[in-house]
């Protein structure tokens, strides 16, 4: 943002009592010409300070005013936005956002389908905001939700710190949006996701029930909800199965490695590389529960390093039906999450705290945790060891 030049007209200095009005007056014709675009971000306080030769204070007023008249939404630490006018003509235009870090990933793809879907039915119209692994465009995607047109928005929470707290200052600033799948230690939310506890528990008392005795667990570290809540059941699944878990039966995947390998299109690379020498260590027969599809492939090609059968040698549950489970051979066993219907309840509830929201009735009111039954489907990646198959 250049400094004003000094061409004998009227500038914000000339008025001394009513400096935040001439500010605001330049703004003002600069969003109304275009020169500040829809959505946009106004230059920081102490950059237009300096070009106006004001005081901050005299700038917060300008953009306090601003807000006032509907042309500019400030969203406290995060900074001030060019509001997006509504459309001539419709005024109650009907639009969600669905706002995710990669949807080339199975699952988040499946969920986006969903989340489709379901406005569909109910007459909203989407906008995918889609990161394509891209952080800094994450960021800038939630940062800009409240000036996107969209009413509200359904979140895949990220995993970066950045990104994090960029969705915590929406959350604060009062934005309508509902988390599916997951949500963050310290964020209190509106939540959409699958039984994941229900879901560990199954995928390790599968491999229980078919005779297996050492059973593994490749993961990601416990730092959302989801995968939490894996663990927990895989835990429990083992203590009712009367096994004692040995600590290095948890398999942990490297977070750079696991970027690198989505960074390179080999998803498997960070799951394949914690598990290869654990299970170069063991004797068969091992079972292996992978916190993902992505991480399970990587099993399969540990496997294939070693020379190691699935499932005769490893057996492997992984979660989440994709192609990937259905080409990868053997065809893999997985725990399935139901994503219609995890998408086709967070546009319902979405959809009452845009109304809310609106009416200003969310004040005070508690947030809803909406939990999706999973489902175990067997393929051919599960050996029965208990009878020597």
């Amino acid at each position: 943002m250049s400094r004003k030049p000094s061409n004998g007209s009227e500038s914000p200095g000339d008025e001394p009592g009513f400096l935040h009005r001439s500010v605001a007056a330049h703004l003002r014709e600069r969003i109304l010409t275009g020169v500040l675009a829809a959505g946009a971000k106004l230059p920081a306080l102490r950059e237009i300070a300096d070009e106006f030769d004001v005081s901050t204070m005299a700038v917060r007023q300008a953009i306090r005013l601003l807000d006032q008249e509907g042309l500019v939404r400030h969203i406290p630490g995060v900074g001030a936005f060019v509001r997006n006018p509504a459309p001539t003509g419709q005024p109650d235009q009907r639009m969600l956002a669905f706002v995710a870090m990669d949807l080339s990933a199975a699952f988040d793809m499946a969920i986006a389908r969903g989340v489709e879907r379901a406005c569909q039915k109910r007459g909203w119209s989407v906008q995918i905001l889609d990161a394509h692994l891209d952080i800094e465009l994450e960021t800038r995607n939630m940062l800009r939700l409240p000036e996107s047109g969209a009413q509200g928005a359904v979140v895949l929470p990220p995993w970066h710190p950045a990104n994090v707290d960029a969705l915590f200052k929406i959350h604060q600033a009062g934005f309508p949006m509902v988390l599916v799948d997951r949500t963050l230690p310290g964020l209190t939310a509106d939540l959409v996701e699958s039984d994941h506890e229900k879901g560990g528990h199954a995928a390790a008392g599968h491999l229980i029930a078919r005779g297996h005795r050492q059973v593994l667990m490749v993961t990601h570290e416990p730092n959302v909800s989801s995968i939490a809540g894996r663990i927990h059941g895989y835990e429990r699944a083992l203590r009712e199965g009367g096994i004692r878990p040995d600590p290095a039966w948890k398999v942990w995947i490297d977070p750079a490695t696991h970027h690198r390998g989505f960074q390179e299109n080999r998803r498997w690379l960070g799951a394949c590389t914690a598990i290869q020498p654990v299970l170069a260590a063991m004797k068969p027969p091992v079972g292996v529960v992978a916190i993902d599809a992505y991480a399970a492939w990587g099993v399969y090609e540990a496997c294939r390093r070693l020379d190691l059968r699935v499932p005769q040698d490893v057996s492997v549950v992984g979660f989440d039906d994709s192609e990937l489970a259905h080409a990868i051979h053997p065809p893999m066993t997985i725990v399935a999450q139901r994503t219609d219907d995890i998408g086709r309840a967070a546009v319902d509830l979405l959809e009452r705290r845009v109304i809310e929201s609106r009416q200003r009735e969310w004040i005070g009111r508690s947030y809803a945790h909406v939990v999706i039954d999973i489902d175990l489907i067997e393929r051919q990646s599960v050996a029965d060891v208990s009878t020597g198959a």
